[in-house]
């Protein structure tokens, strides 16, 4: 009866779930977020929750490496494992930079900054993009 349940599905709908919460939370959650609330407000709050959402980010990305064989599925490891290693680089690199410039009042650096975690984020989307229809073939 689930003997279609096994640990390559596992990890599909895991990088499914990981693709879909950061798909949610760049094009939806935080344009509402700045939407509805004041920008100063929405500023705060979002860098409250970046760091929680850097840290889920890395958990789950892992949590897809993990069913997977690495003989058989090395690509798809390294790039999960390379996505959750990033999302820890940006809560311990970038995140700190970022707001360390926005309380200097420095809008360069800010911008800098800002533009490198939009970039980062991107390349991982893309990356669990990739992985999600690699698993899905």
């Amino acid at each position: 009866m689930f003997d279609w349940f096994n640990f390559h599905v596992v990890s599909l709908i895991v990088t499914a779930l990981l693709f879909g919460g950061m798909t949610s939370f760049a094009f939806f959650f935080t344009p509402m977020v700045f939407r509805y609330t004041e920008r100063e407000d929405a500023a705060e709050f979002l860098r409250r929750v970046f760091p929680i959402y850097d840290r889920l980010g890395s958990f789950v990305a892992i949590a897809a490496a993990l069913p997977l064989f690495p003989g058989r599925y090395s690509i798809e490891v390294g790039t999960l494992l390379a996505v959750a290693a990033s999302f820890l680089f940006a809560a311990r690199v970038i995140l700190p930079a970022v707001n360390k410039a926005r309380e200097a009042g420095d809008d360069r650096r800010f911008k800098i900054w800002h533009k490198i975690s939009v970039i980062l984020h991107t390349v991982q989307l893309i990356a669990v993009l990739i992985v999600l229809v690699r698993l899905a073939q």
